[in-house]
């Protein structure tokens, strides 16, 4: 039994791979967001990185790395695909995460 769900972040018309968790529900969506705003926050109005412009492949990557920091290895819950169909999020279906509206509203 799972608690499937993707995510994916986008910034304008550029859109991340999709992060599939097979049991992290919409507490996972939740952590994303938290993730967003705390980075959002942290990088302020710098735009010197990938990271500061909020280049949703590199957040997605910064993303990965945050939720797995404490992880020997990831065996089975996370796992990418290029679209939202390329998974399995049948019981909390594609969040996509709009960084732009994510900053406006900061």
């Amino acid at each position: 039994m799972g608690d499937r769900i993707s995510i994916q972040f986008k910034n304008g018309k550029e859109k991340s791979v999709v992060l599939f968790s097979h049991w992290g529900g919409l507490s996972f969506f939740e952590v994303a967001k938290k993730y967003t705003l705390d980075l959002i926050n942290e990088i302020g109005l710098k735009e010197m990185t990938p990271l500061d412009r909020l280049e949703p492949n590199t957040v997605m990557v910064d993303f990965i790395r945050y939720v797995t920091e404490d992880e020997k290895r990831i065996e089975s819950n996370l796992y990418l695909g290029a679209t939202e169909f390329d998974g399995d999020n049948s019981d909390n279906g594609h969040k996509i995460i709009d960084l732009i509206i994510m900053k406006m509203e900061k």
